[in-house]
């Protein structure tokens, strides 16, 4: 296959550049800035709809994202052997930190003018689903995940917190959807499917790269048609289970409001999708998903995190 460093820049149009491995990636240094060239396990057609619709976000006014290349072939990937690689934009500075009070205000700002930006019918390979129609098939995947564990003769550590604890996000679960139900929700999410309106779909701290008194998102593997208030909220989660929580939940919501007004009632929106208990579902899925004899020592020490954490994190979404 020959020397990675020297092929996959060539394959991708750069002649005569040799690229530095750095984490599993191969960074080139070109007249234009660096990129950087990945594996990815993205399907071909998923590639170009990413490439398309960042390309989509840079026309239409936002040039703080990432930004896919197209290879010597015209195509936004190489295929070699059983891997495929892409190529991207590699923006220098560090990733955001929560707890600094300036990275979350330009975080916000950034992420709200990114939604300002007007897309065009946005072409991605993904399939819009209402909430409401997820959180009800998870509550009722756990109340059927209660009732099996309720069956087993020898009880785990983990039988016995999910049982101990279960009432409690049981809970947590029905009242947001009931509380999302009570708002116009469902009308806001078929107006932005209607439109066309693009969410990030997984803003970790990782996902922004701050330098020089910019932000830039990256990493849009999870880009997604949806209501634009779930990438908000999805961020303040982040926040609230990762952060010091110095900073008021109003007070960051006015910061992304201060851009791009919210429409009304945004905070119950956005309080219900902050009190769901999306960990909670995730690591008893993760549990009951695997072989008992292969259980990742990890999620029992993440699932007690959050239970030492979610009396702290209540107060601050409540609050």
């Amino acid at each position: 296959m020959g020397d990675l460093t020297t092929l996959l820049p060539t394959l991708f149009g750069l002649q005569g550049i040799r690229a530095t491995k750095e984490r599993g990636s191969f960074v080139c240094k070109t007249k234009n800035g660096a990129a950087k060239i990945h594996k990815t396990t993205d399907h071909p057609q998923t590639i170009w709809a990413r490439y398309k619709l960042l390309n989509q976000v840079e026309e239409a006014g936002f040039p703080f994202a990432d930004k896919l290349y197209l290879s010597a072939q015209e195509v936004p990937f190489v295929l070699l052997g059983r891997e495929t690689y892409v190529m991207s934009r590699l923006v220098p500075g560090r990733e955001l930190v929560l707890d600094l009070p300036e990275d979350m205000a330009l975080a916000l700002e950034t992420l709200a003018h990114f939604h300002k930006a007007k897309i065009s019918k946005p072409e991605l390979n993904t399939t819009p689903i209402l909430l409401t129609e997820v959180f009800a098939s998870e509550i009722s995947l756990l109340a059927k995940t209660s009732r099996q564990v309720g069956k087993t003769a020898r009880l785990s550590d983990f039988d016995i917190m999910l049982i101990k604890n279960l009432p409690k996000y049981m809970l947590l679960a029905e009242k947001a959807v009931e509380q999302l139900n009570k708002t116009n929700y469902a009308n806001l999410y078929n107006a932005a499917v209607q439109q066309g309106a693009v969410c990030h779909g997984n803003l970790k701290e990782e996902n922004f790269t701050m330098h020089n008194g910019t932000c830039h998102i990256t990493n849009f593997e999870n880009a997604a048609v949806d209501l634009q208030l779930t990438d908000l909220a999805f961020f303040l989660r982040r926040y609230a289970m990762r952060s010091q929580r110095d900073i008021p939940l109003s007070k960051l919501i006015d910061m992304y409001d201060n851009i791009l007004p919210l429409p009304n009632s945004a905070s119950e929106i956005i309080h219900a999708l902050l009190i769901y208990p999306w960990q909670f579902v995730k690591l008893t899925r993760q549990y009951y998903s695997k072989k008992r004899g292969f259980i990742p020592g990890g999620i029992m020490d993440r699932m007690q995190l959050l239970l030492n954490e979610q009396e702290k994190y209540d107060a601050y979404v409540n609050r």
